[in-house]
């Protein structure tokens, strides 16, 4: 038998300045109205609140779940659309979801414009799921298809679950009577890779080539820190202590930039696809390891790259030492593009960098044909 449930207050449709609620915000966008339904449960103490933010044309920008005993829940929505080809209208649908346990939550308060200035990821918030949908609509015949990813974690397992779905179309809003085509497997938390042996698929084949498989699922956003780990990782420079700031704030023009074994991706620029992500990371993981032998060829002009130079050594592979000097003769020439645009591509490192982030683009999107072809009213850019 269900449960009994009584209405113990019920707001809709508040404007926010006027809400005086303490439901918990991980958003930063700032809500226009808010819905909130408090009920409670026959025989039992304790309360369930559900808090609903919206912005100006009525859509959520986010969910807080506060149920007496269980962690704390919030859910940020977030949407994108897109074009496939000359037919097809998509509309996508992120939902982030985190949780906080009860007993710190008060350490949370504490801290929680500090943790805000640095991101959700960086709190103490879970993240336990990624969910976006996607409904792919005809235009000329009104015929719909939702598709629909998943990411599943727990900060229990060192792997989280990747999956992916389509559901039989809709015809004059009728579902049609097919099987749903469906994918999952583990994902590696610590290098993103697919976990061999735990895949599931069903009218799918399965991507055993893509060695990107681990970050398709990912939104774009959430993919440039793992994605440059990896990079990094392939390029030999795992304990070079290179850095990753996802939060750099500059010219909107600007995509991302490497100094002093940092790798910044400005926040404010919109970064449409996921090859040109890949193309970016990549080529900014080879400027790092320019840089680093830059260091080891002259000893360092600066803390970061003396200690490099003294962690490494010199170089002794005679091969390596010329590409080093190459390096170190462009790097003593470099011509910033703000002063001459022409002279700052013709550079060594800049070419060289050009070069293996086309490779890596070009690989990601061959690798990714695969399962591109499986689900092919999920925006291309998003795989």
């Amino acid at each position: 038998m269900s449960k009994k449930y009584y209405l113990v207050g019920k707001t809709i449709n508040q404007p926010f300045k006027y809400y005086e609620g303490k439901a918990t915000r991980l958003a930063n966008e700032l809500p226009y109205t808010v819905d909130e339904v408090v009920v409670g449960i026959v025989g039992e103490k304790g309360k369930r609140k559900i808090t609903t933010f919206r912005d100006s044309n009525g859509k959520i920008i986010e969910r807080s779940f506060d149920f007496k005993n269980k962690a704390y829940k919030n859910r940020i929505y977030t949407y994108k659309d897109y074009a496939i080809g000359e037919e097809e209208y998509v509309n996508s649908t992120i939902i982030k979801e985190y949780s906080l346990p009860r007993t710190i939550m008060q350490v949370y308060n504490n801290f929680k414009e500090m943790f805000q200035e640095h991101g959700i990821k960086t709190t103490l918030w879970n993240k336990d799921k990624i969910q976006t949908n996607y409904i792919a609509e005809n235009i000329n015949n009104g015929n719909k298809i939702l598709s629909k990813v998943e990411i599943n974690t727990n900060p229990n397992q060192n792997y989280e679950t990747h999956s992916f779905i389509e559901y039989p179309q809709i015809i004059n809003n009728k579902v049609t009577k097919s099987e749903n085509k469906f994918l999952s497997f583990n994902v590696d938390k610590s290098n993103n890779q697919y976990i061999e042996g735990s895949e599931k698929h069903k009218n799918v084949d399965f991507p055993k080539n893509d060695k990107f498989l681990g970050f398709r699922a990912l939104e774009i956003n959430d993919m440039k820190e793992p994605i440059t780990r990896y990079f990094i990782n392939q390029r030999g420079l795992d304990n070079s202590d290179f850095n990753i700031n996802t939060n750099y704030i500059g010219d909107e023009h600007l995509r991302a930039f490497y100094q002093n074994g940092m790798i910044c991706f400005n926040k404010l620029y919109n970064m449409k696809t996921k090859d040109k992500l890949v193309s970016t990371s990549r080529h900014e993981v080879e400027h790092g390891w320019q840089h680093f032998l830059d260091a080891r060829n002259t000893g360092g002009i600066d803390y970061f790259y003396k200690y490099i130079a003294i962690k490494y050594g010199p170089i002794r592979n005679t091969k390596l030492q010329k590409e080093a000097d190459k390096c170190t003769t462009s790097i003593k020439n470099y011509v910033p593009y703000t002063v001459n645009y022409k002279a700052y591509k013709r550079n060594y490192i800049e070419i060289m960098a050009d070069k293996r982030g086309k490779e890596a683009r070009n690989e990601y999107s061959k690798q990714g044909n695969t399962i591109r072809n499986n689900f092919k009213h999920i925006p291309e850019e998003m795989l």
